[in-house]
């Protein structure tokens, strides 16, 4: 297996993270996993740093490297795993138009990436534009392939196909058309994937549910376990499928000690067929700057998920009680799904916690730093209590979905 990608230092401020990986070397650690007594041919672009680590690396799996020379390495910045990172050096800076990698071979992963442009030639190639701001078509890459597959996610397709809908069949018969792609696998994050090969055979494929979420390079794995699978049995809803389980493992453990499929009970395929219709309340003080820059990450994370929300800060603001309890009082009246940010015990929150709970809300609570026995009446109502944002915003959509299913 040949791969082309970036290699690329991550970090994120909470929770905690600094590795080196990128797409391109994450995939490599992956399939040394799925293929152990096979070679990885692996293309990037990087300085001589990246040459030294690329070397330890080697000597833990079986990597063949290749590095074409750039004068930085480049960092992804994250506040939080939902966050569009920050880049530096800036893209704009990088003159990747001038840094080209060119590769020929039989079967060739292929990851877009920012600091360069790859043109490969293969019999079978897995493409994924991976750029959430500028993604580009395989084929205006300058690359060709005898069968084209494409994992892209619904954001990145929907850039390039101009197509600004969630249209999925439309943003599917644009890749078969315009790029000759034999096979399109859409990426949805949280409700899982669509597949379909040019032939018309398709499928939905579920979504895992885990009891931890971390997202940070879970398309990466995605594609590099679809990679596997196709190759192994040229069955692309078969090769989704197990990919989705593959990404799954990791989403939970965030490392690449893949399990058989479906071999863990707790982690339940969970099959979405549309968007969730019933409305979610985001509850939580907004009384401080740090306060409300937190309920307005929430409060985008959930929208970029096609959440419909009701946000007391974002739909009604500040003002005397008689004028805005009415209001956010309808707002929960009309949603099935609470999500509540604890910290701080703020009373408003918990009143609107205890109404959801009297009217049989799902209630979804974030919560760092209060103590098991101050949140005890939630806990034993049923509450659902999550240390962590990342994991308790993913568990909202599947919460929707459920009412809906």
């Amino acid at each position: 297996m040949i791969i082309v990608g970036g290699t690329y230092d991550e970090y994120c401020f909470e929770p905690r993270w600094d590795k080196k990986f990128g797409s391109g070397l994450r995939a490599c650690w992956a399939m040394a996993r799925l293929r152990p007594q096979q070679n990885v041919a692996f293309y990037t672009f990087g300085n001589e740093a990246t040459s030294q680590y690329l070397n330890q690396v080697a000597e833990g799996i079986d990597l063949t490297y290749h590095v074409t020379p750039i004068a930085h390495n480049i960092q992804f910045r994250y506040d939080y795993p939902l966050a569009d990172p920050v880049v530096i050096p800036r893209p704009d800076t990088l003159g990747n138009h001038q840094n080209l990698l060119e590769v020929k071979g039989d079967v060739i992963l292929y990851y877009g990436m920012i600091e360069g442009n790859g043109r490969v030639s293969g019999r079978k190639v897995i493409y994924d534009p991976q750029s959430p701001s500028n993604p580009v078509g395989f084929r205006a890459t300058g690359s060709t392939a005898e069968r084209l597959a494409i994992v892209v996610n619904l954001t990145e397709a929907k850039k390039i196909t101009g197509i600004r809908t969630n249209d999925v069949q439309a943003i599917q018969q644009f890749f078969f058309e315009q790029e000759d792609a034999e096979v399109v696998v859409l990426k949805m994050g949280a409700k899982g994937a669509c597949v379909r090969t040019r032939e018309g055979a398709e499928a939905l494929i579920p979504v895992y549910e885990t009891q931890s979420v971390w997202p940070i390079g879970s398309g990466d794995v995605f594609a590099a376990s679809f990679a596997h699978y196709w190759d192994e049995s040229d069955d692309p809803i078969l090769a989704a499928r197990q990919a989705s389980w593959n990404t799954a493992v990791y989403c939970n453990t965030r490392n690449f000690n893949f399990l058989p499929f479906e071999s863990v009970p707790e982690i339940k395929p969970f099959l979405i067929h549309d968007y969730p219709k019933a409305q979610l309340y985001l509850a939580g003080p907004f009384f401080t700057f740090s306060e409300r820059w937190l309920i307005n990450e929430i409060f985008h994370c959930l929208k970029s998920m096609n959440i419909k929300l009701f946000s007391p800060w974002h739909d009604v603001g500040l003002g005397e009680a008689s004028t805005v309890v009415p209001l956010d009082i309808k707002g929960l009246n009309e949603s099935k799904v609470v999500f509540a940010v604890l910290d701080g015990l703020d009373s408003g929150t918990l009143f609107e916690i205890g109404f959801a709970v009297a009217k049989n809300c799902t209630v979804i609570g974030y919560v760092e730093n209060e103590s098991s026995e101050s949140i005890k009446m939630l806990e034993g109502t049923e509450c659902i209590i999550e240390r962590d944002l990342t994991t308790a915003l993913y568990k909202c959509l599947w919460a929707l979905a459920k009412l809906d299913g």
